[in-house]
């Protein structure tokens, strides 16, 4: 596939995008030069900038020292709702994933390859970059929003991805019970996502990571020619298993649905770790060993997948849970913790966070812990708000 129209579609945005235009053109210059980490770098950077800008014109707030993983959390919280589009939102995810994995290395020693970045990656990014500033330009009267003829790809039909169930989904044995209340292992609910023209592979199936809260497999894990299946597919098990000479992500995929059905994901999920730097496969391993009540395996797993993307937050609430179950509460603490710092919308951290205060003896913590979780909706927690 060609770049070049993308980056000529960028560099006619670019003047029109104030402080922004000078990282927009460091896009275009990089991508020119094949220096494709450097293109996800500036992609970061330009979002980032955009989302300030939002926050401040549109929320009316102040975005302080924020970055790019706050701002998009705060516009998918709720009470946000409607000012960026769920379409956009998913572009944005795309350029955060691609983003956050290029910017760290994730080998371990000296001697192994770091990722790779390579010209269909950042074409992913810069497919959304386009579209984000073209709405942008179409919603706040940015800039003049024309497509040129070279990147109007054929239409995709338009898709209703299944939603998965609103609650935390209980995965056999795989329950957490702590002090008389049983918990589950998290696994995000799938939103509505509608599948729109492409040019990239990934772009389709990169928004269903985003929409489930997930970071997207590393490029080494993924097969371009898998890529529009597997966005139809993701949520279709038989369909998933059915898939000759799966890729790493194809296994991952199949194997988040075996776990959440109850049914042996052993041997696909060994297939997906198979790929080095997969957090998200580390997270089903961590799964699977709770199930089994491995305790001892579960621990580097999810420590593996947490360690990997900071930002996963499904997999630090997993490691949290782990904790307490361990009897470790001052370390369950302390990542729930941080679950809720990143996503004051985790409402189930909220909750595990009143019952781990309540077992060393903060009650005022644990009180506005449960208040918090009953606000949000669980009235589970109600009880333990008010006393």
């Amino acid at each position: 596939m060609d770049i070049e129209p993308l980056l000529a579609r960028l560099e006619t945005l670019a003047p029109s995008f104030g402080r922004a235009q000078h990282d927009i053109q460091a896009m275009v210059t990089r991508g020119r030069s094949a220096d494709y980490k450097g293109v996800m770098q500036n992609c970061r950077l330009v979002l980032e900038a955009l989302l300030r800008a939002l926050v401040s014109d549109q929320l009316k707030q102040t975005p302080g020292k924020a970055m790019l993983d706050e701002l998009i959390t705060r516009f998918r919280q709720q009470a946000n709702a409607g000012v960026i589009p769920t379409n956009v939102l998913a572009h944005m995810g795309t350029v955060q994933a691609w983003g956050n994995l290029s910017s760290h290395d994730h080998a371990t020693k000296l001697s192994d390859d770091g990722v790779k970045v390579g010209k269909l990656e950042v074409m992913a990014s810069l497919n959304s970059m386009v579209a984000i500033l073209e709405w942008y330009a179409t919603a706040f009267g940015s800039a003049p929003v024309v497509q040129p003829r070279a990147m109007v790809p054929a239409p995709i039909v338009h898709e209703t991805r299944k939603p998965l169930p609103s609650v935390p989904i209980a995965i056999g044995a795989a329950a957490l019970a702590l002090g008389g209340v049983v918990f589950f292992l998290m696994t995000r609910p799938a939103a509505l996502v509608v599948a729109e023209p492409v040019v990239t592979p990934f772009v389709a199936l990169d928004a269903v990571y985003a929409e489930r809260g997930e970071p997207v497999p590393p490029a080494a894990c993924r097969k371009p020619s898998e890529a529009d299946a597997l966005a139809k597919k993701a949520d279709d098990l038989p369909a998933l298993e059915a898939i000759k000479d799966p890729s790493p992500e194809a296994s991952y995929l199949a194997a988040r649905l075996q776990v959440e059905n109850g049914i042996d994901a052993m041997a696909a999920t060994t297939r997906a770790l198979s790929c080095k730097g997969f957090a998200a496969a580390y997270n089903v391993a961590g799964k699977i060993a709770v199930k089994d009540n491995r305790f001892a395996d579960a621990l580097p797993s999810y420590r593996a997948a947490v360690d990997l993307d900071p930002d996963f937050n499904n997999a630090r609430y997993n490691l949290g849970l782990l904790y307490l179950q361990k009897g470790e509460v001052q370390q369950g603490i302390r990542e729930l913790q941080r679950v809720v710092e990143k996503d004051k919308k985790f409402t189930d951290a909220f909750f595990v966070l009143g019952v781990a205060y309540e077992q060393t003896k903060q009650p005022a913590e644990a009180r506005a812990a449960f208040c918090e979780a009953f606000k949000q909706g669980k009235t589970e927690a109600k009880d333990r708000c008010e006393r």
